[in-house]
């Protein structure tokens, strides 16, 4: 079966030199969806820290225009584990997140927690919930590749090794998750772009589902309120059966990349995702200078 070569090959692959490959051959081996809901989980996780939180407040870009954003974090994501960060896809991925962080004064604090949840979440939750545990190769080229995207951030200072930036990661959580206005609006606001994909009769298990999934410091942070013992027994339950089948049935080639999500049903170009109030600057700014260049 495919999915036996992949693992095969992933074995001779070594984390440090091929941890591009190695992160892409994880995702072929039917991790797309797990990757895609542990990212969901990070990037909420990171609403319960108020630098965080207020930051995005600020903007309004999650409580006014969520769709988009979250579309454009997910897609920059893929976008690098789908060609890898030196790639030309992977370097214009990079360059957009650059350029639209440039904009904003962020704590190097806070750009390595952010970057400590897409190493280690994407670890838990397929450790949790996958059709098959991760090896510690695979863990430790998912941190080396997450590294070096933060290096091409100018993300200073970080920690030198997966246990090194758990460590870090449990710290900044007993530092800063504490409950603020702004982590209450821009969660709530997020839940409501995920109500909003699914049928009205079944919006009201969002939260219930939501909070099952996140941890408690989270959940007290943004004031999601604790699931009840229906949910913490029948959510896992369902993630682990899901994953009993997928290792019994499971095929597993190439998965159909997303090409666009809601925001881009026609597909979309990397230099769009970016918050719409930048885009409208960059554009205004072009057009300055092209009138300076024609006087």
């Amino acid at each position: 079966m495919f999915r036996n070569k992949n693992r095969k090959k992933i074995a001779r692959l070594c984390a440090h030199e091929d941890h591009c490959e190695i992160a892409r051959l994880i995702i072929c081996d039917g991790f797309l969806w797990d990757f895609n809901r542990a990212l969901e989980l990070a990037l909420f996780r990171t609403f319960a820290s108020p630098s965080i939180s207020g930051l995005l407040a600020r903007t309004g870009e999650f409580t006014s225009n969520g769709q988009k954003r979250y579309d454009d974090t997910s897609l920059l994501m893929l976008q690098l584990l789908r060609f890898g960060y030196d790639s030309p896809e992977g370097r214009s991925a990079l360059q957009r997140i650059n350029r639209t962080h440039g904009y904003f004064s962020i704590r190097n604090e806070d750009y390595l927690f952010v970057l400590s949840t897409f190493m280690l979440d994407p670890i838990d939750w397929i450790q949790r919930y996958g059709w098959r545990r991760l090896s510690e190769n695979e863990q430790v080229a998912l941190y080396v590749f997450w590294r070096n995207v933060g290096q091409r951030m100018a993300i200073q200072d970080i920690p030198p090794s997966l246990n090194a930036i758990r460590q870090f990661s449990e710290q900044y959580v007993r530092d800063h998750f504490t409950f603020s206005s702004a982590n209450r609006s821009v969660s709530n606001a997020t839940l409501a772009v995920v109500q909003s994909w699914l049928p009205k009769p079944f919006r009201y298990f969002v939260r219930p589902v939501s909070a099952v999934l996140l941890d408690e410091a989270t959940r007290n942070a943004v004031q999601l309120e604790s699931p009840g013992r229906f949910y913490t027994t029948v959510v896992p339950l369902l993630l682990k059966l899901r994953a009993k089948w997928l290792a019994l049935f499971g095929s597993f080639g190439e998965p159909i990349w997303p090409n666009g999500y809601r925001t881009y049903p026609g597909g979309y170009d990397i230099a769009q995702l970016a918050p719409e109030r930048l885009l409208k600057l960059e554009r205004d700014n072009v057009k300055h200078k092209t009138v300076q260049t024609t006087d």
